[in-house]
């Protein structure tokens, strides 16, 4: 029997324990094909320049993200496979193989892998361009029709990345066959993982584990001004290195201690699937580890997402909050020009003063919005339109008036005096009333008049020409130079999916793995009598525990890294925790009953039995 056939036959073997592997793969090389269609084949002709250049930039960056999930993902799910293989590969030196040629053998099943990987990924992207394409714009509310078009050189590029990635993936395997022992590898499947440290040591990498985590949330949620990145840099270092002490120190000692305490263990039907989690905690751990840190990311794109999205809103708020604005040197213009304006939907009137390159506003003349009346000492930051902000503690924003220090208490981050708060090139406060008409005489004044009118295109008669005007703001209906920011909430999403479905897939992999191994001990178990129910009862434990367990260290840890993202954009997420947590709890759920039947039938079949 020739060695590609050999290995065909092992690829069939083998072939439900790939599933969910390929499954992840293509779904990855979906994305990423669909997205390299995008910005190569010309669907998003309809935009301008400015924004497909910029949508291609934005599509450039979350290729790079796919890139490394499936460089981890990969390695990952080959280190996985190979171990579980060490020992078939030591059967066959026994029957004559040398070691080159079982690694040959392994690059050959491999190579099946990813060719089915890459095939489903590109045959699916290329059905479902269009309707990837519709629903990238829809959702990105680009105002255009999508176009049609499959590029090639999408296709080629796709399969280039992918076979690279595999290819060098592939030959590290190939390299660990080959200085591998016959011993290494007919023990390697079976070798005790088991965690034997001591419990004091263990408590205390737990400890450790839980201060450098909470000192990744401190700084998650730390205020700050130009040091918010350096923060966030900190903190995620943190929590990545804090999850994975305390999966490997606070886990393998809960496990011990429900090992040890004998009462506990026996009673509930618990010894089966305690005693299989304590065996595998060395390698396990790892993998709890990273399944949570995907989780989070996938909460923090998704948090990411809906942030930006609604800051997005705002920004456009900016320019739909007035049709017009006109500055003026008389407080009495009013008459003047409403009987030069069409007919208006809604007028206001704000003094505006200059002292220092700053200029102030009244709060009385904007209280109707959601704004905190300021003392006399303090002041309010009407910001200009920006996505996230460095400057997290609004103290940062305190001015000086008149000698006088005044500490900002809010940076309002929404449209409050429409374009005119967006187009000063000075920052622009709220101080209390008293304190602006002590510091500011009448003939130190501006007024700013702001119309919204009732008909779509009004004929605006004033100009600057006009003896009464010293400035004018104008919407401009036909700037569409913020759409491609639209397109930021359709990246997270996917984002959002691609880490849930590859934390999953993790756990998926790695548990449905692991049962091939227990095949004998419960073909055992069951000739000696232990009832079925005991047995389906500890996979079920065993598979839920793992999966429940990365579950609630995410929902701690994706709670910091959203009351961070809060900060930073100055909007509310509690929505979006319960949203994100609610849709990874149902995924997971669904994973789990899909994880226990898969399992249960490789364990409990009555062709095992």
């Amino acid at each position: 029997m020739s060695l590609f056939h050999l290995a065909w036959q092992n690829f069939m073997m083998h072939v439900r324990r790939y599933g969910a592997l390929i499954l992840s793969l293509a779904f990855t090389i979906f994305i990423f094909f669909n997205f390299e269609n995008l910005e190569y084949s010309g669907s998003l002709g309809g935009l301008s320049a400015d924004n497909l250049e910029k949508i291609k930039m934005l599509i450039d960056v979350v290729k790079v993200v796919l890139v490394c999930f499936m460089v981890s993902m990969i390695a990952y799910a080959s280190h996985v496979f190979l171990k579980s293989q060490k020992k078939e590969f030591g059967v066959y030196v026994f029957l004559g193989l040398t070691s080159g040629r079982i690694s040959i053998l392994y690059m050959i099943e491999n190579l099946m892998v990813g060719i089915v990987s890459i095939l489903a990924g590109i045959l699916c992207g290329t059905l479902f361009s269009y309707l990837f394409s519709m629903i990238f714009v829809k959702i990105s509310s680009l105002g255009i029709a999508a176009d049609f078009s499959i590029s090639w050189r999408a296709v080629v590029e796709t399969c280039l990345l992918f076979f690279l990635i595999y290819g060098l993936i592939t030959l590290w395997g190939m390299r660990s066959i080959q200085k591998s022992s016959v011993k290494d590898l007919l023990s390697a499947s079976r070798q005790n993982e088991k965690v034997n440290d001591s419990s004091r040591f263990l408590i205390l990498k737990a400890i450790i584990g839980c201060a450098i985590l909470f000192t990744g949330y401190y700084f998650a949620i730390k205020d700050g001004g130009m040091d918010v990145l350096g923060n966030a840099m900190i903190a995620t270092v943190c929590v990545i290195l804090g999850t994975y002490l305390i999966f490997g120190g606070f886990l393998p000692f809960l496990l011990q201690t429900m090992q040890n305490n004998k009462r506990f263990l026996l009673s509930h039907r618990r010894l089966l699937w305690v005693n299989s989690l304590v065996f595998r905690m060395k390698q396990n751990y790892r993998s709890y580890a990273m399944v949570s840190i995907l989780l989070i990311c996938a909460v923090t794109a998704l948090g990411c997402g809906f942030t930006l999205n609604h800051r997005i809103e705002a920004i456009q708020q900016y320019s739909m909050q007035y049709d017009v604005q006109i500055l003026s040197l008389d407080p009495n213009a009013e008459a003047y020009f409403n009987e030069r304006l069409p007919e208006q939907e809604m007028r206001t009137i704000v003094p505006v003063a200059e002292k220092n390159e700053q200029l102030f506003v009244p709060y009385s003349s904007v209280s109707s919005f959601d704004i905190s009346e300021p003392k006399e000492n303090e002041c309010i930051l009407l910001s200009k339109r920006i996505l996230l902000s460095l400057y997290t503690d609004p103290t940062h924003n305190s001015t000086e008036l008149e000698g006088r220090k005044l500490t900002c208490i809010e940076d309002v981050r929404t449209a409050v005096l429409g374009f005119m708060q967006d187009k000063m090139e000075v920052p622009v406060y709220v101080i209390n009333d008293s304190l602006f008409d002590q510091v500011f005489p009448q003939n130190e004044r501006l007024y700013l008049y702001n119309y919204k009118f009732e008909g779509d295109e009004p004929n605006i008669e004033i100009s600057t020409e006009d003896p009464m005007v010293v400035g004018i703001f104008q919407m401009d209906e036909n700037n569409d130079s913020y759409v491609w920011l639209n397109t930021i909430f359709t990246f997270c999403v996917f984002l959002f999916i691609v880490f849930l479905i590859a934390a999953c897939s993790i756990l998926f992999i790695k548990q449905y793995n692991d049962s091939f191994e227990e095949i004998e001990a419960y073909r055992l178990l069951q000739k000696i009598g232990v009832d079925r129910k005991v047995l389906k009862h500890s996979i079920i434990m065993e598979c839920s525990f793992q999966f429940g367990l990365d579950f609630l260290i995410m929902c701690i840890s994706s709670c910091f890294s959203l009351m961070a993202l809060s900060k930073v954009a100055g909007d509310p997420l509690g929505s979006v925790f319960v949203i994100s947590n609610l849709i990874i709890l149902l995924f997971m759920i669904l994973c789990d009953l899909i994880c226990i039947k898969a399992v249960k039938n490789t364990l409990l079949s009555k062709r095992i039995a």
